[in-house]
């Protein structure tokens, strides 16, 4: 495929997912404009992870429509350059786990682990809602000239995007 590095643009996607500590997420609300947010994530056997309070608009809107949009972006301090970050814009949707199950004290306890003491705080607010994103696909950007088709819950590279 347009001889790109799969393995090495796989492990850069990789490497962008596993540094984030935060993703930007959006959906339609009732309004004209997105209802967007930014909350913590985490990696868990390789899905990703949110704890967000319906009270937030973009939350319900996101519970609403089953589905958001996901941004994950390089930290501009390490940004080689402002107008290039390196991103990764994703659908997902949303499966909301059971507070009684084995999965949602392994992953709170994982939320925990890498943010700290706050997620013993929230932990039993019901207003939480523990979800996980089911990427359907997706755009990868590393660069000026460097973006990339993703494909389905792993974000498989497919494709080299040379028109926008």
């Amino acid at each position: 495929m347009d001889d790109i590095d799969i393995a090495g643009l796989e492990a850069e996607r990789d490497s962008l997912l596993a540094k984030a500590r935060t993703i930007l997420v959006a959906a339609l609300g009732e309004g004209e404009i997105p209802e967007m947010g930014v909350t913590p994530v985490i990696r868990h056997d390789g899905d990703m992870f949110i704890y967000p309070s319906r009270l937030s608009a973009h939350v319900r809107a996101m519970l609403e429509a089953g589905k958001a949009a996901c941004l994950v972006i390089e930290d501009e301090e390490v940004a080689q350059n402002i107008w290039a970050r390196k991103r990764i814009k994703f659908d997902s949707e949303l499966i909301e786990i059971n507070r009684n199950s084995s999965l949602f004290n392994v992953v709170c306890d994982g939320f925990e682990s890498r943010h700290g003491p706050t997620m013993g705080l929230i932990r039993d607010f019901t207003d939480f809602h523990l979800l996980r994103l089911r990427p359907t696909g997706g755009v990868m950007v590393l660069g000026f000239a460097r973006a990339y088709r993703l494909v389905g819950p792993g974000l498989a590279v497919t494709a080299h995007l040379r028109q926008s």
